[in-house]
């Protein structure tokens, strides 16, 4: 199984202006993925779509047309056109090839963080089919501004984690119509922009949660390589480091993972990161 995760900052190049459908076509040229798990995407939002290129969830489904695609913004406001339908929207974006079983978007803590810049976030998990069973997949993008409010969406994505072994050790009821068992995933991934470095406390919190690092699973001796601010020095002058992680959960240990960083694209402040299972 192979995946691809990347904050591709709305189409917004580091030296040469906003251009989705070149961030689309770089993603095609990486080669065929089971999944496609995208961070900062924009539907018609002036400040982050352009003119020709409105809406870019539509234009991804476009391009990606043998993929599913799921969409999550945390919220949704009315645009400047006339059409109901054209609303104001800015999250992530899951592409899934294989087949899906089920899909939940989950609404993340934002508690209130005076005088901080907030945007409301959220995480799309697509349970698809795999050779180990149903298999959670997890696209998310955490809170940058407040360290508190990156606390709780922490926690609330571990207590999703909870809940899943729960009900793999203490499997519920078969009943009738929506009262069914449905697809309890064997295991988890858990990718996107979180928006910490590995010195920070919130990524001691995940390796504390029983949260495997890939990078650091499949290749422990090595440094974490960088996946943001290699190229954009404005927006982070502190110059390369990591903040976009594959976080697997202890059932995928014993299978073969590789994780790599493409550090040669400017098309956004972060890099994508592919992440490799041999089931």
């Amino acid at each position: 199984m192979r995946i691809l995760s990347w904050n591709v900052q709305y189409g917004k190049s580091v030296h040469n202006g906003s251009d989705f459908v070149r961030t689309l076509d770089y993603i095609k040229s990486l080669g065929d993925f089971d999944a496609i798990c995208l961070q900062e995407v924009a539907r018609h939002m002036s400040d982050y779509c352009t003119q020709d290129q409105p809406d870019q969830y539509l234009l991804a489904q476009k391009y990606f047309s043998n993929y599913q695609g799921l969409w999550g913004s945390g919220f949704s406001w009315p645009s400047a056109t006339m059409n109901p339908n054209d609303r104001q929207e800015f999250g992530n974006l899951t592409l899934i090839k294989n087949q899906l079983l089920d899909f939940k978007i989950h609404q993340l803590p934002q508690p209130a963080a005076p005088g901080k810049w907030q945007m409301p976030r959220v995480a799309i998990e697509a349970c698809v089919n795999s050779n180990l069973g149903p298999l959670s997949i997890i696209n998310t993008h955490l809170a940058y501004h407040d360290s508190n409010e990156a606390q709780l969406q922490v926690e609330h994505l571990y207590a999703l984690e909870v809940e899943r072994l729960g009900q793999i050790q203490s499997p519920k009821g078969q009943g009738p119509g929506c009262f069914q068992t449905g697809h309890v995933p064997s295991a988890r991934i858990l990718c996107g922009d979180f928006n910490f470095d590995p010195q920070g406390t919130h990524y001691q919190y995940q390796v504390n949660s029983d949260w495997i690092d890939s990078w650091q699973h499949s290749l422990p001796n090595k440094a974490q390589p960088p996946t943001c601010g290699i190229f954009d020095r404005d927006q982070w002058p502190q110059g390369g480091h990591c903040r976009d992680y594959f976080w697997l959960s202890h059932e995928l240990t014993t299978h073969s993972i590789n994780v790599n960083v493409d550090q040669t694209t400017d098309l956004s402040d972060h890099q994508p990161i592919i992440l490799e299972i041999n089931f």
